[in-house]
């Protein structure tokens, strides 16, 4: 075989795995279909090691899929529009991703609560809305019930009262996200309980990177501006982060939280690949856990 020849079969071999090699080899499709055009592209891109140069317009047009190179570039953006979109949709149909969702809302719905009872009991004190600022301000939530459940339609009654049902959804949400948190993390949510294990998920952005966490970097997870001024100022590093609203941390003395904090997250760092590689609760590991945890929050 000459260098010609060579070179021909060459050739041949590229374009046979250009993105749009597929789209005219099925019996009687139609080159402008989308649907179609995108199927060959998916074919093909898993191959796409093979492309040893970029697929040119000219070949595209000889092969019948395009008529000139703007409906060339037209065809290519629009399928990889259409490839975006699908993969945003099974992206987002992930179990993960929704639990990850679910805690962003929980967060913005509690913020919200918080700023507008802020300013609300505030408003309150200054005795409007028949509200007595004489007698004894009662605290935080109950001043904003006792104002929703009067008979005013004024703009504030009714802000309480929207607060108030913000307040019950809130509870809804909650028992929503503790549900597929058990589920995604079975294990994490038993150690450390579901709304934790969430929120330790949303700060490593996902169940993978979660799983690779060394020990140490989950104690701290959830402390980033303390580990900044630490690195910073010189202030004294954070000995936990999210973790600190486990019932063995907070209630710990100051002498042995850094002990307590440390087996709870290396328990933890097991207890996350256990959930993304298996996906079950492991009892053994759990009841393993539970009697370290316990262990090391005893008093020495």
């Amino acid at each position: 075989m000459d260098s010609k020849q060579s070179d021909q079969t060459g050739n041949q071999q590229i374009t046979s795995h250009y993105w749009y090699n597929e789209c005219k080899s099925v019996e009687g499709s139609d080159s402008s279909d989308l649907t179609q055009l995108y199927s060959g592209f998916i074919a093909n891109i898993a191959n796409r090691d093979k492309f040893s140069i970029l697929p040119n317009w000219q070949e595209a047009v000889v092969k019948g899929i395009c008529k000139d190179k703007d409906e060339y570039y037209s065809s290519l953006r629009e399928i990889c529009m259409f490839w975006s979109r699908k993969e945003l949709q099974i992206y987002n149909s992930s179990e993960e991703v929704r639990l990850i969702k679910l805690m962003l809302i929980l967060r913005e719905t509690d913020q919200m609560i918080s700023r507008l009872s802020e300013q609300i009991i505030f408003w309150l004190s200054m005795g409007e809305n028949g509200y007595d600022s004489s007698s004894p301000v009662k605290k935080g939530q109950d001043s904003i019930r006792e104002v929703a459940s009067g008979s005013g339609n004024d703009g504030i009654t009714l802000l309480c009262r929207s607060l108030v049902s913000m307040k019950e959804s809130r509870a809804g949400l909650v028992r929503d996200i503790s549900t597929r948190s058990e589920r995604l993390l079975p294990n994490s949510s038993i150690i450390v309980g579901p709304l934790v294990a969430a929120r330790l998920l949303v700060e490593a952005g996902n169940l993978r990177h979660l799983s690779q966490m060394p020990a140490s970097k989950i104690q701290v997870l959830g402390a980033r501006n303390a580990l900044f001024s630490h690195l910073s100022s010189g202030s004294p590093p954070p000995k936990h982060g999210l973790i600190f609203e486990h019932k063995r941390i907070h209630s710990a003395s100051r002498k042995i939280r850094g002990r307590v904090s440390r087996t709870l997250a290396a328990n933890l760092a097991i207890a996350s690949r256990i959930d993304y590689y298996r996906g079950i609760g492991d009892i053994t590991f759990l009841e393993r856990a539970r009697l370290r945890i316990e262990k090391a929050g005893r008093k020495s």
